[in-house]
């Protein structure tokens, strides 16, 4: 049988390649007698001047059956057969970010355009859907619904003893939307010591004095440097107030870690009942859910032992056959 060609069509890499792990992942867990995987990129940043010579310059490398673009350089759909590419649309932050002639631009490059021109496109939540189907009036039944996987470093760990009296926590990603001050307002007066993973600004750093917490920040980590922390940690927050999945929260939950998160779509239902929820605008609701997480075994173990069960889906060959059923089925059509 003929093998079916896979291109994945990925942003130039600078400093957040999350998605690209992850689908290299997806690729590994393709490559076989069906499947022959590929990879390349655009060959220009996603800035406004980056946006239009990628549009002007770009020279497809690897010929293939299918391709696949993997997320934020959505416009580059534009130069692909619509019925041999499929997009992933990890979520829609641009649209609640920007305002003015900048949002009207990026909806119609990175949703209007690509969503009208594609026939296959596939979201990384529910949430992400809805709010491609309520953005662009789509047809909702061309977006499929498909996890994103645990990668290879991220294994569980042996059980390790929490520090009651002076508990690691770790939070990680320091953008907008990671809701770092409402977190560490939250901490106030609480002992512990937070690891901040990402860059911190001026504006955080004020906020971390202020409160005066003991934090460490570390940055650039590499893939078992980030690992490492995980399996420092005594509890992972993630509190955010927007996300199109919620990767630290499986990640977390991978390696055995009790795991605070939003009570909101999708990290609700990324998180699959293993994880306290908590209402990330509302400080004293972070505040109590850290609280009881810090004094009550029971339910952290309830959350460990639960959240093991929930990362069986999220596993690599799992969520591979989601996209193998995805791309014979554009083959056959």
């Amino acid at each position: 049988m003929k093998k079916i060609r896979i291109n994945y069509i990925e942003r130039k890499f600078y400093q957040f390649v999350s998605i690209e792990k992850a689908f290299r992942q997806i690729g590994k867990g393709l490559c076989g007698e069906r499947f022959e995987v590929s990879f390349e990129q655009v060959p220009y940043l996603s800035s406004l001047s980056g946006t239009i010579k990628n549009l002007l310059f770009f020279r497809l490398k690897n010929k293939a059956d299918i391709y696949h673009i993997t997320g934020h350089v959505h416009y580059i759909a534009l130069l692909f057969p619509p019925r041999q590419t499929v997009l992933s649309i990890m979520d829609v932050r641009f649209m609640y970010t920007y305002r003015g002639l900048r949002r009207f631009v990026l909806k119609k490059l990175l949703l209007d355009l690509p969503v009208k021109r594609l026939e296959y496109l596939t979201a990384i939540s529910e949430e992400t859907k809805r709010e491609i189907v309520r953005f662009t009036d789509c047809d909702p039944r061309k977006i499929r619904v498909l996890d994103l996987p645990l990668l290879d470093h991220i294994h569980p760990v042996d059980e390790t003893v929490f520090n009651s009296e002076r508990p690691r926590l770790l939070q990680v990603g320091t953008t907008d939307n990671k809701n770092l001050p409402n977190v560490v307002r939250a901490l106030r007066g609480i002992e512990c010591k937070l690891v901040i993973v990402g860059r911190l600004d001026e504006m955080q750093l004020t906020v971390l004095r202020e409160n005066a917490i003991d934090f460490e920040n570390l940055f650039d980590l590499d893939d078992d440097e980030l690992r490492n922390e995980y399996a420092r940690a005594d509890i992972v927050i993630f509190c955010s107030t927007y996300e199109g999945f919620g990767l630290p929260i499986i990640e977390a939950q991978s390696m055995r870690k009790p795991v605070l998160a939003s009570d909101a779509s999708p990290m609700r239902e990324t998180a699959g009942g293993a994880a306290e929820l908590v209402d990330p605008h509302d400080i004293e609701s972070i505040r109590k859910g850290i609280l009881k997480l810090i004094a009550d075994p029971e339910r952290r173990l309830e959350l460990v032992e639960a959240g093991l069960q929930n990362i069986r889906r999220f596993e690599p060959k799992a969520v591979a056959a989601g996209y193998a059923e995805l791309y014979e089925e554009m083959i056959k059509a």
